[in-house]
């Protein structure tokens, strides 16, 4: 038997690309190494844009609709809130398995627990060897995450560009937790080159630390970031989790039969680390390729949609990252506290501006931020 697309890896690009698959008919063949529900470690948010990407609702595993935000640095913060949902949180753990089911009921054979072993690409067609046996497809789509055995295999394995992140999930009180149900916190020079953020969760906090720069002593960062908070601070029921967070990506996302998406590719944006839209945004690009030429792609077509449709905001959202990063005073001040280029910067979250119009509209307009009235502050310990 010879499957039209095997997929390796579950997350949001591999299960999303396997419901849209599915949908047009293929025979997909949809692989992870890990047995579902499996916990993974992200801040679990999923903004607008990302939200409208999927056609399916996403409801029975939204745990907090975010319409807002706290934007803080030097122990100061200036609340700022939107017109609408901005944002929902979930839990990777139900996020990913509830993606997994709609791809199974679209169509799609899921097989958990097999790990990838190697990786045979031929003219016309792909074999894979797994722990669980051969299989034979006409593509294989790489959705196995930053560290994809997929990528290492075909592609090489320094192919993209990372930096660390870590969260910690605090189990602080009900009512501490509610404090930021609906609005985040993100606070611009959290840790050197970066930023931190509070996402309220169901019963927990998730609090974490990303630079674009990467930085040794990262859980140090975490540690202090939470000291500037009391609400963080006085908790000690917390897990902490490191991951990697792609800050690059792949010189090539397709190579002969083998495509990568979502993280894999390194598909993930450097303002906020941010990468399930672009995840879900890949496996629309690779759903698109193959509807187009009725199932049977052309070489570098799926190349040519990431090129053309997310290359420019990544590079974009780069140079956007290395500005408001570098001096993150100056970005507070003339930012976060401005009420129109705060408006902005949530149009990015939102989708309603993308990283290269803001980007461009952001050093139009910066004079005018500079003499703009300043929206007032609060300290942080009040929030």
């Amino acid at each position: 038997m010879i499957h039209d697309v095997a997929i390796c890896g579950a997350g949001p690009a591999g299960s999303y690309a396997g419901y849209l698959l599915a949908r047009q008919g293929l025979d997909v063949a949809l692989i992870d190494k890990a047995v579902f529900p499996r916990e993974k470690p992200c801040g679990g948010a999923l903004s607008r844009k990302a939200l409208e990407l999927v056609d399916f609702d996403l409801q029975p595993v939204v745990q907090r609709r975010v319409t807002g935000a706290w934007l803080a640095f030097g122990g100061r913060a200036v609340r700022h809130d939107a017109n609408g949902v901005v944002a929902v949180m979930t839990e990777r753990v139900e996020l990913d398995a509830f993606l997994v089911e709609r791809a199974r009921a679209a169509g799609a054979r899921f097989l958990p627990g097999t790990a990838l072993q190697r990786v045979t690409a031929g003219a016309d067609d792909v074999s894979i060897a797994t722990s669980a046996g051969e299989l034979r497809t006409r593509y294989l789509l790489g959705a196995d995450g930053v560290a994809s055995a997929v990528r290492a295999r075909v592609f090489g394995r320094d192919a993209i560009q990372y930096a660390p992140a870590v969260e910690a999930l605090v189990y602080a009180p009900p009512d501490v937790v509610a404090r930021f149900a609906d609005r985040v916190l993100l606070e611009v020079g959290g840790m050197p080159q970066g930023y931190g953020w509070v996402f309220g969760k169901r019963d927990h906090l998730n609090v974490g630390v990303f630079s674009v720069r990467g930085a040794s002593g990262i859980r140090a960062h975490l540690a202090a970031f939470r000291a500037r908070y009391p609400a963080l601070a006085r908790y000690a029921r917390t897990r902490e989790l490191g991951h990697p967070i792609p800050v690059r990506h792949a010189t090539a996302v397709e190579h002969g039969r083998v495509w990568l998406l979502g993280d894999a590719a390194g598909l993930v944006e450097s303002v906020l680390g941010e990468g399930i839209y672009f995840a879900l945004k890949s496996a629309v690009l690779a759903a698109r390729a193959f509807a187009t030429a009725r199932g049977a792609p052309r070489v570098g077509e799926y190349a040519a949609l990431v090129r053309c449709e997310l290359e420019p905001e990544l590079a974009a959202a780069r140079r956007l990252a290395r500005a408001c990063y570098a001096r993150p005073g100056i970005t507070f001040e003339h930012i976060a506290r401005n009420a129109h280029a705060s408006r902005l910067f949530l149009g990015l979250v939102t989708g309603e501006v993308g990283y290269r119009e803001c980007f461009v509209r952001a050093l139009a307009e910066m004079p005018a931020w500079m003499v703009a009235r300043r929206e007032p502050v609060v300290p942080v310990g009040a929030i």
